[in-house]
């Protein structure tokens, strides 16, 4: 056998490359998102069988040979996350859209953590119950009367002219 050995599915190639004197491995050679990926083997089989499904998934478009192990554990987690997510709120969220609202929001923070920022917004936020015009004009009326009514021998505080 003649190496490097070239492996082709449609227009995508890899190469194998034989153990050389000093690095006794196989070596897989491709190109996936522009950059070139190399991954060692140990026997020429197993390069050749990553090599095919290398070159077949790449040929379908597919570009999950571009991530790396550790980046493909991070996404899978990332994708878990969403998951138990849509199941406690019932809001789908995209990986995607997580990661875009991530960057965007951390980019106005300057610095400071989402849980910071959260943490301050909710300390600030007010809720209000909506109720009907009537009994809130009442409620203001009665927290307003101690101060519309004068004490002896003083104007009230409401009073126009009260200094």
């Amino acid at each position: 056998m003649r190496f490097p050995v070239t492996i082709r599915h449609r227009t995508s190639k890899a190469k194998i490359y034989a153990p050389s004197g000093k690095f006794a491995y196989y070596r897989l050679a491709y190109t996936t998102a522009g950059k070139r990926r190399m991954q060692t083997f140990a026997a020429y089989s197993d390069a050749k069988a990553a090599a095919e499904r290398i070159v077949r998934a790449a040929a379908n478009g597919s570009e999950a040979a571009a991530l790396s192990a550790t980046q493909s554990r991070d996404a899978l987690a990332a994708l878990q996350c969403l998951e138990s997510f849509r199941q406690s709120t019932g809001r789908r969220v995209s990986l995607l859209a997580a990661a875009s609202e991530f960057v965007e929001a951390a980019a106005k923070l300057k610095g400071r953590t989402m849980g910071e920022a959260v943490e301050g917004y909710l300390r600030t936020v007010a809720n209000v119950k909506r109720a009907d015009i009537k009994q809130a004009v009442e409620e203001f009326l009665q927290t307003e009367a101690p101060r519309a009514k004068a004490r002896a021998g003083q104007r009230a505080q409401l009073s126009a002219h009260y200094a």
